[in-house]
C-alpha cells in the first residue's frame, strides 16, 4: 500500500534525473547522502530501533545503506553492517560511503556462502535494512543471493527495504524470482511501478516516499509515468458546495440502469450517487422492475420504460427518455442492463442522442465492442469505467493481458479516443486525454465482489453532477471508494465487505476530506 502522494518514475527516468542533477551542479555524493539521511530519519522517527542490521549491495542501493548505517550509528543505534561484495567490487561512490562508515570505527562484514554470522545476528536486532539490490535489477537472483533472500524471508524480524525490496524489478508488477518480502519500503524520491502493481506490490507492503535533494529545476523537466494522489491532493478536487444551493444547484443525473434479476445494480448505483451529493437522481428502468427499485430508493425519481421480459429493447425507449434527457446534466448508463443485442443497440442510440456528460459502465461498455469508432463522438465528455474483462473485450485482448499491462493499455486507448478511462482493479488506473496517468493507491480485495462497481459509478456521477470536472471525478471517486473499503477492513474483515457497506463509510470519509 502506498501512503504518500507522488510521481511514479521508471528506472530509466530515475537514472536520467540522477545524471541531469549531477550535470546541473549537484554532486552524486550529495544525492546519495540526502537519500540515506532521509531514510535514516524515517526509520528513527517511526521505528525507534535500538539495534539494526544493514545489508549493502555493490551499487547505489548499497551506498544508500552505508549512509543509513552511519546515521543510525550516530543516533545511538547499535548497527551491524554486512556487504554483499568486497569493497573492490563496489562502485566508487559506494566505496566512499563505506569508508565514511569505517572511519567511525564500524566493521563491515562481507557475506559469502556461510551465512551463520548473519543468521545469528538477526536473532538479536530490532530491524533489518535491505540495501542489497535497487532499481537497476533486471534478472532473477540465484545462488548466494537467493540463499540470502530465503534467510531474510524466513525470519520474523521487520525488514525495511531501501527503494525496492531486493529481487524485484523496477518497472512492472512482475516478480522475476526470489525477492525480499519487506514490511516497509522507503521509495527514494519517487515511486517505481513495482511499488504499485501486483504481484510485486505485495512484496513492498507499506511504501513511503523519502526525500532526495534533487534540484527543483531538474525535477520539473522529468515527464513522470504516472501520479499517485493522497488525501491532501484529493480534498481540493471535491466540488464546492454552494451554501445557498438547492437541488438544482447540485446537478441532475439520469441513470439508465437495471434489468430483470439485476435490480440491485440500480439500487446500489442510485445510493452511491445520492451519497455523493447529487441534487436529483432519475432512474430510467424497465417498467417490470421499476416498483421494486422505487421502494428501495424513495429518494430517486423513476422513469419506467417499455421492456421485453425486463430488458430495454423496445424502439420506443429513446422517445420515452427524451424529456428526462433534456433536464439532465449527466447521463450514467450501464449497471445491470444486460447484454442483449437489442439492449446494446438501445444503449448506443441513447448515448448518441445525449449531448451532456457521460459515465459509461458495465454492460453499456459492451455496446461498443466492435464499435469503438463511435466512442470518438463522445470525446471530451465521457468517462468509461471498465473492469479488466470488459476492457479486454473492448480492445480485443484478454483480462490477463490487460492486468499485466495496465498503464500501457490505458495510455494507448485514451490517446486514440480522447476519452477518460478508469480501469478498475488493483490498482485502478485512470487515463486522461491530456496524457496524464493516475494510479489510485486505495482499495483492497473487499471490492472484488459484484456490485462494488455500481457504487463507484454512482459516486462518480454524483460528483460530476455536483460540479466536479470529469478528470477530477475520475480521480477522486476511485480514491474515496477504495478508502471506504479500507475503513471497513480496519474494523472487520476484507472478505466480509458487501457493496452496501461502502455506502455507510462514505459520509465520514467525505466529511474528513471536506474539513
Amino acid at each position: 500500500m502506498t501512503h504518500d502522494g507522488g510521481w511514479i518514475l521508471t528506472a530509466a527516468q530515475q537514472r536520467w534525473l540522477d545524471e541531469a542533477s549531477v550535470l546541473a551542479g549537484t554532486p552524486a555524493e550529495r544525492l546519495m547522502e540526502s537519500a540515506g539521511t532521509h531514510a535514516a530519519d524515517w526509520i528513527l522517527s517511526h521505528l525507534h530501533p535500538n539495534s539494526a542490521i544493514l545489508l549493502a549491495g555493490p551499487g547505489g542501493n548499497g551506498g544508500d545503506a552505508f549512509v543509513v548505517a552511519r546515521r543510525l550509528q550516530r543516533a545511538g543505534v547499535t548497527v551491524r553492517t554486512f556487504a554483499r561484495r568486497g569493497m573492490d567490487l563496489c562502485s566508487q561512490l559506494t566505496r566512499t560511503m563505506a569508508d565514511r562508515l569505517t572511519d567511525l570505527g564500524e566493521t563491515i562484514d562481507v557475506l559469502g556462502m556461510d551465512l551463520h554470522l548473519l543468521d545469528e545476528a538477526m536473532e538479536r536486532v530490532d530491524c533489518v535494512i535491505d540495501g542489497l539490490f535497487g532499481s537497476g535489477l533486471s534478472r532473477p537472483l540465484i545462488g548466494e543471493d537467493e540463499y540470502i533472500i530465503e534467510l531474510l524471508n524466513g525470519k520474523s524480524v521487520p525488514i525495511i527495504s531501501l527503494d525496492l525490496p531486493s529481487g524485484l524489478p523496477s518497472d512492472s508488477g512482475k516478480v522475476l524470482g526470489p525477492a525480499v518480502r519487506a514490511d516497509v519500503t522507503l521509495a527514494m524520491g519517487f515511486y517505481k511501478p513495482s511499488h504499485c502493481f501486483y504481484p510485486a506490490a505485495e512484496y513492498c507492503s507499506d511504501v513511503y516516499i523519502v526525500g532526495v535533494d534533487y534540484p527543483q529545476e531538474t525535477v520539473s523537466r522529468v515527464s513522470p509515468t504516472a501520479r499517485v494522489h493522497d488525501s491532501d491532493t484529493i480534498a481540493p478536487m471535491l466540488p464546492f458546495r454552494e451554501p445557498a444551493g438547492h437541488k438544482g444547484t447540485f446537478g441532475h443525473i439520469l441513470a439508465v440502469v437495471g434489468s430483470q434479476g439485476m435490480t440491485g445494480a440500480a439500487i446500489l448505483y442510485a445510493r452511491g450517487a445520492l451519497r455523493a451529493g447529487a441534487g436529483l437522481v432519475t432512474l430510467a428502468l424497465p417498467e417490470t422492475i421499476a416498483p421494486v427499485v422505487q421502494a428501495a430508493v424513495p429518494e430517486a425519481i423513476t422513469v419506467p420504460l417499455p421492456d421485453d421480459d425486463g430488458r430495454l429493447v423496445d424502439p420506443a425507449v429513446l422517445e420515452r427518455l427524451r424529456p428526462a434527457m433534456e433536464r439532465a446534466d449527466v447521463l450514467a448508463i450501464g449497471p445491470g442492463l444486460s447484454r442483449d443485442p437489442g439492449t446494446m443497440e438501445t444503449v448506443r442510440r441513447i448515448i448518441e442522442a445525449f449531448p451532456g456528460k457521460l459515465v459509461i459502465d458495465a454492460d453499456a461498455i459492451h455496446a461498443f465492442i466492435g464499435h469503438t469508432d463511435l466512442l470518438v463522438e463522445s470525446a471530451g465528455r465521457a468517462v468509461l469505467t471498465p473492469h479488466p474483462g470488459e476492457f479486454g473485450a473492448l480492445i480485443g485482448s484478454s483480462a490477463r493481458d490487460v492486468d499485466e499491462n495496465r498503464l500501457a493499455h490505458v495510455e494507448d486507448f485514451v490517446s486514440r479516443h480522447a476519452l477518460i478511462l478508469v480501469l478498475k482493479g488493483r490498482p485502478t488506473v485512470i487515463g486522461l486525454p491530456d496524457g496524464q496517468m493516475v494510479v489510485n493507491p486505495t482499495g483492497n480485495t473487499g471490492l472484488a465482489t459484484g456490485g462494488s462497481g455500481d457504487v463507484l459509478t454512482g459516486l462518480m456521477a454524483g460528483l460530476i453532477a455536483g460540479g466536479s470536472s470529469l478528470p477530477d471525478a475520475a480521480i477522486t471517486a476511485p480514491y474515496i471508494h477504495g478508502l471506504a473499503a479500507e475503513r471497513w477492513a480496519s474494523r472487520y474483515s476484507e472478505r466480509s465487505l458487501m457493496p452496501s457497506d461502502l455506502l455507510d463509510e462514505l459520509p465520514c470519509i467525505l466529511k474528513e476530506l471536506e474539513s
